[in-house]
């Protein structure tokens, strides 16, 4: 199996984990007893490290690409 393929599907794997945990907090109120203090700075947290992880594979990407000019 080759690495963009594995890589795919941990992408697809995770992200389907997180929304079906998220939509398991919303739909048996697990998320109820814990407070706004908590809940968003984690949720964002998670968002965060998220965006910079799907940014830093398209770098890295980008800089294996034997086509790109930048390519030292």
């Amino acid at each position: 199996m080759s690495e963009n393929a594995r890589n795919s599907i941990y992408l697809w794997l995770t992200t389907v984990a997180f929304f079906g945990a998220f939509s398991a907090c919303l739909h048996f109120d697990w998320v109820e007893g814990i407070s706004d203090t908590w809940l968003w700075p984690v949720f964002a947290a998670l968002l965060v490290v998220n965006v910079v992880q799907t940014f830093r594979g398209a770098w890295q990407r980008r800089a294996s690409n034997p086509k790109n000019p930048n390519r030292h």
